[in-house]
């Protein structure tokens, strides 16, 4: 199993190491790591900022790196897709984030959707584009686990499962192992964290609840 340092947090801390891309990729390179998961809503990493060639190039400078790329990260607030004024933005920025996705190597998506009262063409248009493209969403919803499951049954689509994160499960009171054997083979993406309480704040691995 090859873990992969998500590329947000890491730019905000690179400059130090070069500015950008490819100081965060030496950052992360610093501490063993050689897989990178890609934040697509960090300006210059939109996909409505990549064109063709600024994808070429991307994937050029994982290469030249020495970095995998095991996948994308596209969390933007859960209520637009439940706000009318936002609604259509925000699934026409999935479908976008699936595309880009496609183009770096049908590369899975993990992102947050509110899935209880997620509206149902909104669900169908994400589910197609996901298919079309042939690319892996792993979706998190670790406050509403059992809709999760629910969704996911109902939508029945092999390329489209769950995304498991820790520190959201125990912020919800949940046993993060017991999540994953409900889940199961749905799970797409498995995220490394932990958490502390009280405060529910996220913590070194390790240093929390995380057995």
């Amino acid at each position: 199993m090859t873990l992969a340092g998500t590329v947000g947090p890491v730019l905000r801390q690179a400059a130090g190491a070069g500015g950008g891309l490819r100081g965060a990729l030496t950052l992360l390179k610093d501490v063993g790591l050689r897989g990178v998961q890609l934040d697509i809503t960090v300006a210059g990493l939109r996909p409505r900022e990549l064109s063709k060639r600024d994808r070429q190039d991307l994937l050029a400078t994982l290469r030249r790196a020495d970095m995998t790329l095991a996948g994308v990260d596209f969390f933007i607030p859960v209520n637009d897709y439940q706000d009318a004024a936002q609604v259509d933005r925000a699934a026409a920025a999935t479908v976008a984030a699936i595309e880009l996705a496609a183009d770096l190597g049908r590369v899975p998506v993990s992102l947050a959707l509110p899935v209880a009262a997620l509206d149902a063409g909104v669900a169908s248009a994400i589910a197609t584009a996901a298919e079309g493209h042939a690319v892996p969403l792993a979706v998190h919803g670790e406050n509403q686990l059992a809709a999760l499951e629910q969704w996911l049954a109902a939508i029945d689509q092999p390329g489209v499962g769950a995304g498991v994160d820790p520190a959201g499960l125990l912020a919800a009171g949940l046993k993060p192992e017991e999540a994953v054997y409900k889940l199961g083979r749905r799970v797409k993406v498995a995220r490394l964290s932990d958490l502390v309480n009280p405060g529910s704040l996220r913590c070194a691995v390790g240093a929390g609840e995380l057995d």
